[in-house]
């Protein structure tokens, strides 16, 4: 337990200011997929009784799942086999973060999460030290800095004590994102105030009470982040020249019908290898000629996680919500009030980001996918009586 609680917080540590803060500088864009592989390797050679076992079934079954859409890009998907296997690294980091952490199971010392702690806020500072340019009112806007400092709440909030204090540091750490916001951040720093200062018991869904409460709650996430959603998903739903909106239209609208049931591969749509390996299907659904889409700059093509789902059809889909349909259950289950909260918030911050991003795919990702893992583990280490809260 020891050996895999020192390994995840030097992994920890290393983790948020090379994979979300500083990513872009220097030589440090292969450290997230480096890092993937640590841990992988790491959760098979992992021999400890504190492990959860629970996941392992259901881990290999995902591989193989993947492996399964791997082979289909490679013999019958539409772009070429390096694209393919660029989008398998994508592919295999999130969940596997998730399925890893969960299994490995890492029971923190107080002086390990301090120590995660403070190498997590010294990492927030030095973010803004590297970017003076950040100010209150300078319209500004960096979507790093949004994932940082709601990360650095929610861990301040998980791992400190249970008290009003407490809880309103982790609120302004969450807040310091404000400085420099992209609009769906404004929706997640909703989506963690309504958790933390307004749940006062678990969610039952089947109650008027519950439905209406969320109904608010997504109603005032719409009412902050309206400009970019209407722009985006209501009244350009229909443009022919914004390339989310049509990256969304044709998506789920020709492509995953074109391509039924296992769609076109891996590596063609929506995704970083369909731009750096040129898709065939943007020149056939004329996204070639969509500004910020074109092939001598393709930036545009990977600028929202859900229409990459149908590249792997509706088999793939059907997957994807299978997994998140079986993580709710437990999420849902979770009896600890604070783990219960951040799982929450850390699902709503997923839902928000990636309707306007691709993230989840990427190594900015897998802190919200470490603290989600984290999470449900915690009535397994309530009922063993090694629960890491202070």
């Amino acid at each position: 337990m020891k050996k895999i609680a020192s390994f995840y917080t030097l992994f920890w540590i290393i983790y948020f200011p090379t994979c979300i803060a500083f990513n872009e500088v220097g030589n440090m864009k292969w450290v997230d997929e480096i890092m993937t592989v640590i841990l992988i390797a790491y959760t098979f050679v992992a021999n400890n009784r504190s492990i959860n076992r629970a996941p392992w079934r259901e881990f290999k079954t995902y591989l193989v799942i993947l492996a399964f859409f791997v082979v289909y890009g490679l013999f019958f998907g539409e772009n070429v086999e390096k694209a393919v296997l660029r989008d398998m690294v994508q592919w295999i980091r999130p969940f596997s973060v998730i399925y890893c952490t969960w299994i490995l199971n890492p029971r923190f010392t107080e002086r390990q999460k301090n120590l995660m702690l403070a190498s997590m806020i010294v990492t927030l500072f030095a973010w803004f030290w590297y970017h003076p340019e950040v100010k209150l009112g300078s319209g500004a806007e960096f979507v790093v800095l949004g994932q940082l400092a709601i990360c650095t709440g929610m861990t301040w909030y998980l791992w400190k004590p249970e008290t009003q204090k407490n809880a309103y540091i982790a609120l302004a750490l969450v807040l310091s994102g404000m400085l420099a916001p992209k609009f769906k951040f404004m929706g997640e720093v909703v989506c963690f105030f309504g958790m933390v200062f307004f749940l006062r018991q678990k969610l039952k869904f089947k109650s008027p009470k519950t439905i209406i409460s969320l109904v608010l709650m997504m109603s005032v996430v719409l009412y902050v982040t309206w400009e970019k959603f209407d722009a985006y998903y209501i009244s350009g739903i229909d443009s022919e020249e914004l390339a989310r909106p049509m990256t969304y239209r044709i998506a789920f609208t020709e492509l995953l019908w074109d391509y039924f049931p296992f769609g076109p591969g891996m590596g063609t749509w929506g995704c970083a290898a369909a731009a750096d390996y040129y898709s065939p299907l943007l020149y056939k659904y004329h996204m070639n000629t969509v500004w910020g889409c074109a092939p001598e700059l393709p930036m545009f093509v990977a600028d929202a996680f859900y229409p990459t789902l149908c590249q792997l059809g509706v088999v793939g889909i059907f997957f994807f919500c299978v997994f998140w349909k079986r993580r709710l259950v437990a999420m849902n289950e979770i009896v600890d009030l604070r783990y219960y909260r951040v799982a929450w918030i850390t699902f709503f911050c997923l839902v928000i980001e990636q309707t306007a991003d691709t993230s989840f795919l990427s190594g900015k990702g897998m802190g919200f996918c470490m603290l989600l893992a984290l999470c449900l583990n915690a009535n397994k280490n309530m009922e063993e009586g090694t629960m890491t809260n202070a």
